[in-house]
């Protein structure tokens, strides 16, 4: 038995390089670990090297937790995409207040096994720039106690892989959509606005820290994902590109935004023509306004997550229709939007002889096509927006998750949504 100390983040070896060094051997037939924490941030850096350790006849199985939303969506989606149908992935949790917390990561063969057993999570800090320690083992299987040792990590992770109603599921897909619908597992759209509400709103402390930003190794740059396993959504290249020191960023603060609320986080509508079509484009016609369409059926199942009625103002020169609840044309001017790296104002209202609530933005409407889904979440203002927007697009695999949950229709259209 060999043992050495893995540290992070000034150790030229951290535990990406043991990941990706070890997944890139040849001589290793089996790969196992448990990790509380799986993130895209940590998946880029392993996805096609855990890919290509399959391809040559590697036997994987990884456990991953899913408790208070350290894991990602699109962390358990790039897994999935690397292994297909060869490797096994599963889901532990215990409902009761004891948290899955294990960072366990196993290679073998038939003459030896190594391991490192620490504190770094599948996500790009937990593989290079955090804080971090472990223990790095090599065990010769050949001496007993080095083979019983293995024979004891094997058995806890055997029990931590094994399918138990209520507490160890086998990943698919399937089980991804219903882990969203049961909001136990975010999506990176929802982790990115809640850490740039964090970092606006330590703009505005009052008390200056006592600590002060520190440079570290960066992680390596990683490559794409290949298409073939797992198309790139569009913000991917943003985040794999995301190498540099804390330094050299340089992050847009904006005055804090309205906040918004309601009783869901997030809604979905899949786009139609009237949301991002531009009408006729013939000499001497102008293009339609650029309005995305909310059927009255949406806004009402969640009326605060609009701001209905209290936010919106009456056009005091309306001389139209009046509804049943004696509103005529109502309007929310200058509410602030991210979407993409851009916070803009956009213009939310309603026409009682329309039949819906439209929002006004080109920017939305040029960034979809029919068919795509609109993903639009609310937020606390600290970051300078009040809704975070995102547009899903056809043929990713964000699509396939996110379409799934628009189980809900509309009356005389193809539109389809939901919230979550």
């Amino acid at each position: 038995m060999a043992i050495s100390f893995v540290t992070h983040p000034e150790d030229p070896f951290r535990l990406g390089n043991f990941l990706t060094e070890s997944l890139t051997d040849p001589q290793w037939t089996h790969f196992r670990a448990a990790i509380a924490f799986i993130k895209r941030s940590g998946t880029k850096h392993i996805q096609k090297p855990l890919s290509e350790f399959v391809q040559r006849g590697g036997n994987v199985v990884i456990t991953a937790g899913v408790d208070a939303g350290g894991t990602t969506v699109e962390g358990l989606q790039d897994l999935l995409s690397a292994v297909q149908d060869t490797g096994e992935i599963f889901v532990f949790h215990n409902a009761n207040s004891s948290t899955f917390h294990p960072k366990v990561y196993l290679f073998k063969n038939d003459t030896q096994a190594k391991l490192v057993i620490g504190s770094g999570n599948l996500t790009e800090g937990g593989l290079f720039t955090n804080y971090e320690a472990g223990l790095h083992v090599i065990l010769d299987l050949q001496d007993k106690t080095d083979s019983a040792l293995l024979q004891r990590v094997e058995e806890t992770l055997q029990e931590w892989s094994s399918q138990k109603e209520g507490l160890c599921y086998r990943l698919t897909n399937d089980l991804i959509t219903e882990l969203v619908l049961q909001k136990q597992l975010p999506d990176e759209a929802a982790a990115r606005a809640e850490r740039t509400a964090e970092a606006a709103s330590k703009q505005y402390d009052s008390v200056a820290s006592m600590f002060k930003r520190h440079s570290v190794p960066a992680a390596p740059r990683a490559s794409l994902p290949d298409p073939e396993f797992a198309p790139p959504s569009p913000d991917d290249e943003a985040v794999l590109a995301d190498t540099e020191e804390a330094e050299t960023l340089t992050v847009e603060t904006l005055p804090p935004a309205a906040p918004q609320g309601g009783n869901h986080q997030v809604f979905l509508m899949t786009l139609q023509k009237t949301d991002v079509g531009v009408g006729q484009t013939t000499r001497g016609k102008q293009r339609r306004s650029p309005e995305i369409f909310i059927p009255l059926v949406c806004r009402d199942y969640d009326p605060e997550f609009w701001g209905w009625p209290d936010a919106f103002v009456p056009d005091t020169g309306w001389t139209g229709t009046i509804d049943q609840n004696s509103y005529g044309k109502m309007d929310r001017p200058n509410v602030m939007v991210r979407l993409g790296g851009s916070t803009f104002p956009v213009s939310i209202w309603y026409n009682p002889s329309k039949k819906d609530v439209r929002i006004r933005s080109e920017n939305i409407r040029s960034a979809g096509v029919i068919g795509d889904i609109l993903y639009l979440e609310r937020a606390d203002g600290i970051g300078g927006f009040t809704y975070y927007a995102e547009i899903i697009p056809q043929g990713t695999s964000r699509y396939d998750q996110y379409i799934a949950l628009c189980t809900r229709g509309v009356r005389n259209s193809q539109k389809q949504w939901n919230y979550l």
